[in-house]
């Protein structure tokens, strides 16, 4: 999951969890409190640490081919040589015991997003 660069440049992921499991942590009404206290500051908190700006993101659900509803946590990063792996959110987000159901996507240029991370079975 390394992305290698010679020169700075836009790289876009999405980090996607089910809306099941989130709510699994802290319930439905706090959802809040897991996204904004604990997955999403984990996630940004590992890109920092690996030197990675976040240009841009963006936050939206949509419903699987197994019509389990997924919550996309959609990033523009800035990737500056030699670049970064994507492992140090699975790392992060794994010591806090926020994984189950972590999916990681990279969108490719002419492709979409694909996966290059799956704890489970998601979108």
């Amino acid at each position: 999951m390394k992305i290698s660069c010679d020169y700075a440049r836009e790289v876009e992921i999405a980090v996607e969890f089910p809306m099941s499991i989130l709510c699994e942590y802290n319930g439905h009404d706090n959802l809040d409190v897991t996204l904004d206290d604990n997955i999403i500051y984990l996630i940004n908190e590992a890109l920092r640490k690996s030197g990675v700006y976040v240009k841009n993101t963006a936050m939206k659900t949509y419903y699987s081919e197994k019509n389990e509803e997924i919550l996309s946590y959609q990033l523009t990063l800035i990737v500056r040589p030699p670049g970064f792996d994507l492992y140090c959110i699975v790392n992060d987000l794994t010591q806090e015991n926020f994984h189950q159901g972590l999916c990681i996507k990279l969108q490719s240029q002419h492709h979409g997003f694909r996966i290059v991370y799956a704890e489970s079975a998601v979108g």
